[in-house]
């Protein structure tokens, strides 16, 4: 019925919970700044067996690109990015010892960088003491109930590292819409000016041309009424 039921699905609930919280796992996520002509570096500890995934994305700075290197515990370079606006990089540790990851903006000679960095270590490691603790009837499947779990915590891994992706494009791209926004206004506001400056000269120009003296019926001089030009340049606008 409905209470065996709650009692299955319950039981399950806690199953799950049990078994992720028994995988260990470290997963780091940082921005940071790259000045103009310099490099910056970054290092982890790992251990044989160990997965590491690396993510990163410009997101702001210049034309958002950098320079992005990955070495081994024997500062062999395992992998490398020129010029690029964002990457990622998974990979299998074959020994212990510390990784590091390089972000280099020497190419740049003014401009430095934002670039946002994800970091996630999985070393695949249960605690044999808590899992000794689970019901005997749940520990059954347990084998592949823990891959199918780790294909789900790495999919809502993967998840969460495009909605942070997704949130720093996000936001470079609010930051080039304000950017464009005051070159619009400066720019109109420059046009504006220029147009009433325009204006203001034609009148003026008008105004005196109109104010000479002409030569009127029996040769008398008589200068034209100060509203005259008005109306003439309302008439040719």
């Amino acid at each position: 019925g409905i209470n065996a039921e709650y009692g299955r699905v319950s039981s399950w609930v806690v199953f799950f919970y049990l078994v992720i919280s028994c995988h260990s796992a470290l997963e780091t996520a940082l921005s940071f700044h790259v000045p103009a002509r310099k490099e910056q570096c970054f290092y982890e500890d790992v251990k044989k067996g160990d997965e590491v995934e690396i993510d990163f994305q410009v997101i702001d700075g210049g034309d958002l690109d950098i320079d992005f290197s990955a070495y081994d515990g024997d500062l062999k370079r395992i992998a490398i990015n020129r010029r690029e606006q964002y990457g990622s990089h998974r990979f299998e540790v074959g020994k212990d010892g510390t990784y590091k990851v390089c972000f280099s903006n020497k190419f740049s000679k003014m401009t430095s960088k934002t670039v946002f960095m994800d970091v996630y270590v999985d070393n695949g490691v249960y605690e044999e003491d808590k899992t000794a603790a689970l019901d005997a009837s749940l520990q059954i499947g347990i084998g592949n109930l823990n891959k199918q779990v780790d294909g789900i915590k790495s999919q809502l891994f993967k998840i969460q590292v495009q909605l942070q992706l997704s949130k720093a494009q996000r936001n470079k791209d609010q930051k080039i819409q304000n950017n464009n926004k005051v070159r619009v206004d400066r720019w109109s506001m420059v046009q504006c000016a220029f147009m009433v400056t325009m204006a203001t000269v034609q009148v003026y120009l008008l105004k005196q041309w109109y104010q000479r003296r002409v030569r009127g019926i029996g040769g008398a001089w008589f200068n034209v009424p100060s509203w005259l030009p008005w109306q003439l340049y309302r008439c040719i606008c």
